[in-house]
């Protein structure tokens, strides 16, 4: 069952901005040691650190309780065929009971991410 569904919409330059003045304080803020290596080892940086953070924003936005939640709390990571993935490390979304579906795409200068929260129901 569907319990929560986020959206997010962000100007990649926006996050550019904030890398060029604010690093690496906004990067350590913000976002995992991993993926933080993982954006920073792409050519297109910046595209990468925004669809992370917008994956983040969907997430956050698709999560009704949160409390304790926190940026770290919520880790992207991608998967052998490059699709995004998340973890979340605390609250109560990190049980068995929930599944997060993640989605992200960009066409300069933006990005857009979608993430649906799934109550995964009880086998009879």
């Amino acid at each position: 069952m569907i319990v929560g569904v986020g959206i997010d919409i962000l100007d990649i330059r926006r996050i550019d901005d904030l890398l060029n003045k604010f690093s690496p304080r906004f990067e350590q803020k913000y976002f995992t040691i991993a993926e933080r290596e993982f954006c920073n080892k792409r050519v297109n940086y910046a595209s990468s650190f925004a669809k992370i953070f917008s994956i983040k924003e969907a997430v956050i936005k698709a999560i009704k309780d949160k409390r304790n939640l926190t940026w770290h709390g919520i880790e992207v990571f991608h998967d052998k065929f490059g699709a995004p993935n998340i973890n979340v490390t605390r609250g109560k979304y990190l049980s068995e009971e929930y599944n997060f579906h993640v989605s992200t795409s960009d066409e300069y200068p933006y990005v857009v991410s979608y993430a649906v929260l799934e109550k995964i129901s009880e086998k009879t």
